[in-house]
């Protein structure tokens, strides 16, 4: 619940000052003709995975039914943006990411089993940016791109046993990227809200013969971002 007031808190500041902005005289109009610009951005997200499980395995050793469990987390990072042409850019980053998402496990007799999945990420984003036009001080874009993730607490490596819950991805991992956001003219930076959605490429899975990973054919990893970045 307080998620959720936390959201609606942050959609309605934003809605106002979407609103101020439209209302004022046109501010910094040969922003984007900058060829480069930097900047920084503050990143929340939610994370969570996608599985499939092996035909037939649900029922071995009493196991009934595997989810994934999905949990807010944080980052930031800096930026450099290239203008290509007159609506499109093309933007980099290096970022540090926190996430978390879990897999449960339930057995017979009420049994449940959590594999904790921390992810520590260091981000590397490759996004083309098509900007809509200009409305005095607010502009609409839609993104598409890769990211290379390296997450620096995988479990790759760690000991495994059948009373020890673990279910690891590997550590360097692609995922590809959509989303959109609204650029917010100010006297002296821009301020773009951003929502983008991240979905891993291919199998990440680490294999191994206990019955929390074996009883998946494959995992990748998916991310729900909002960013706050000023330019």
């Amino acid at each position: 619940m307080f998620h959720l007031h936390r959201y609606k808190i942050i959609i309605a500041c934003l809605l106002v000052g979407l609103g101020l902005s439209v209302q004022a005289q046109e501010l910094n109009p040969l922003y984007d003709r900058k060829p480069v610009r930097f900047g920084f951005a503050l990143m929340a997200n939610t994370a969570k995975l996608k599985f499939s499980v092996k035909e037939n395995n649900l029922n071995y050793d009493s196991l009934k039914l595997i989810e994934s469990v999905k949990y807010p987390g944080f980052g930031l990072g800096g930026l450099v943006n290239f203008r290509l042409a007159e609506n499109w850019d093309i933007k980099t980053m290096v970022n540090i990411q926190f996430a978390r998402r879990d897999m449960n496990y339930y057995f017979n007799k009420g049994v449940v089993k959590t594999a904790e999945m921390e992810a520590t990420y260091m981000e590397l984003p490759l996004t083309f940016e098509y900007k809509g036009k200009r409305h005095k001080n607010i502009r609409l874009y839609v993104l598409a791109g890769v990211t290379y993730r390296f997450d620096f607490t995988s479990d790759a490596d760690t000991d495994r046993s059948d009373t020890k819950p673990i279910v690891a991805l590997y550590p360097n991992t692609f995922s590809y990227d959509i989303g959109f956001g609204f650029d917010i003219y100010y006297d002296f930076f821009k301020f773009s809200p951003e929502l983008k959605l991240s979905n891993g490429l291919g199998n990440q899975l680490v294999p191994d013969d206990f019955i929390y990973a074996n009883s998946l054919e494959r995992v990748s990893p998916k991310m729900i971002q909002f960013s706050l970045i000023f330019q």
